[in-house]
């Protein structure tokens, strides 16, 4: 304990220098002791960054696979902000609701996540016989809880529409995993998928929120069975293939900075290499902390506030 709270004050700034341990136990040598070159505060405070919660079904877990549209987006705000993927395979609005209350509890010290997704509907929008479906009218009443639930605690709520079914990958897909005991019956179409992507642009547009319509803007694409999987030795017609992941990936970044949430306009945690003063680091690194604080609010905005509406 008594080595944990040398070492914190070695980050912190509420304390004259002067007066702060110097213990050896806050840095291995006594070079490095002495170096004028001690973190300007405690952290986490110094690199806190903005935060994005993904919320969804496995079309969301799946997004930090290899070219996963979720691993793209934590690329892009690369050290501006941490994506944080909570998405449950399997899951409908039903059970998702469920958790929603923990997920989107207010944040510490009441900072606003930059970004909420929404993407659900693809396990409801299955036939009443599998024990995933939820009715279309419920799924409503599902989705708007936890749409408003996420407006409450984010930014910019995006919410994401299924993806359409490709029947016949779906049914060799069951023939592999089942053998003799495939039912040979599609449990998901594209066309049952539709209406529940139609259902929640509704509830979007009644809560402010943005929307990206995955569904129709797939079914623009001549070849858009390819992206959930046809002509692959896995795909399965309904999870998203690596060309998939890059569809949703790039049509996804090329919303954001209309919604205001382009990175370039967003602070960075601790500054580039170049700008640290090689002389003076700690002086350089106080100036950037303390612009940073701001700028970090700024991005997210505070709960309470008025962060108006999120709309595309």
């Amino acid at each position: 304990r008594d080595r944990i709270g040398r070492f914190r004050a070695c980050f912190d700034t509420s304390t004259p220098p002067s007066t702060r341990p110097r213990e050896n136990s806050c840095t291995p040598s006594t070079q490095l002791q002495e170096s004028k070159a001690t973190m300007p505060t405690a952290l986490p405070g110094v690199l806190a960054r903005s935060t994005i919660v993904l919320f969804g079904d496995s079309l969301t877990q799946r997004g930090f696979e290899p070219e996963g549209w979720a691993a793209a987006l934590a690329h892009y705000y690369g050290r501006r902000a941490d994506v944080y993927n909570r998405g449950y395979g399997g899951y409908n609005t039903r059970w998702a609701r469920e958790l929603a209350p923990a997920l989107f509890a207010r944040p510490p010290q009441g900072q606003a996540h930059l970004l909420a997704t929404v993407w659900f509907g693809a396990n409801d929008a299955c036939i009443s016989t599998e024990r995933a479906h939820v009715p279309l009218l419920e799924f409503e009443a599902n989705l708007e809880t936890i749409v408003q639930q996420a407006r409450q605690v984010a930014r910019v709520v995006v919410v994401m529409t299924p993806p359409p079914v490709h029947g016949p990958s779906r049914l060799a897909y069951q023939k592999r995993k089942y053998g003799a005991r495939a039912t040979g019956v599609e449990e998901r179409s594209t066309e049952v998928a539709g209406r529940y992507g139609d259902v929640a642009a509704r509830v979007a547009g009644r809560h402010g929120c943005a929307l990206l319509d995955v569904h129709q803007l797939m079914l623009r694409e001549a070849d858009w069975p390819r992206y959930v999987g046809a002509g692959t030795e896995d795909g399965d017609g309904l999870h998203l293939s690596g060309a998939g992941q890059r569809f949703v990936a790039e049509k996804l970044l090329a919303l954001l900075p209309t919604l205001g949430l382009d990175r370039d306009a967003l602070a960075y945690d601790a500054p580039w290499g170049f700008e640290v003063d090689a002389n003076e680091p700690a002086a350089s690194l106080r100036a950037h902390f303390a612009r940073h604080r701001g700028a970090l609010q700024a991005n997210s905005g505070v709960l309470g506030v008025d962060r108006g509406e999120s709309r595309p």
